[in-house]
């Protein structure tokens, strides 16, 4: 497994001039113990089944492996019991790092999260002026809470 060290911020200023050659994610979540994710996801027409341990502080241990798209289509149609997300990543460098802007569609539609993956959970990360909240320990901003609660159903996009 790798370890996989992340922080995730809300975006607080309108970042689509930063926003080029996205590419478009459908990720499934299936179901879990509560001790780890289990995601599918489709992007560029390539899928990854990916297994995350659960997060202790900005860590957790991940490991991802290749999947046929026709089998991932059918992982997440009967698998994930509409527990799906569509976001469309985009990658922009500042200050030595890459940020992965993530900007959500459907019931999440006026999120967005931006994240950067570290060397080191101590680290050192100069923060853009674009940057909001930090959001890293907060489950409701991952990925497989927002797949079964939805941003819309629990809070205004004005408020994220």
């Amino acid at each position: 497994m790798a370890l996989e060290i992340e922080r995730r911020f809300l975006v607080r200023k309108d970042v689509r001039h930063l926003c080029r050659d996205g590419v478009r994610i459908v990720q499934g979540y299936l179901p879990s113990d509560g001790i780890s994710t289990v995601r599918v996801r489709i992007a560029d027409n390539r899928a990854t089944l990916t297994i995350k341990s659960l997060k202790q502080g900005a860590c957790r241990e991940e490991v991802e492996h290749p999947l046929s798209l026709d089998f991932a289509r059918r992982l997440m149609l009967y698998g994930c019991e509409g527990r799906v997300i569509d976001k469309t990543r985009y990658r922009h460098r500042q200050d030595g790092l890459c940020w992965e802007i993530d900007v959500f569609h459907g019931e999440n539609t006026g999120l967005i999260i931006a994240e950067v993956e570290l060397e080191d959970p101590d680290q050192t990360v100069p923060l853009p002026d674009w940057i909001g909240a930090e959001v890293t320990t907060l489950r409701a901003y991952g990925n497989s809470s927002l797949s079964r609660a939805p941003i819309q159903r629990w809070s205004s996009p004005a408020a994220a």
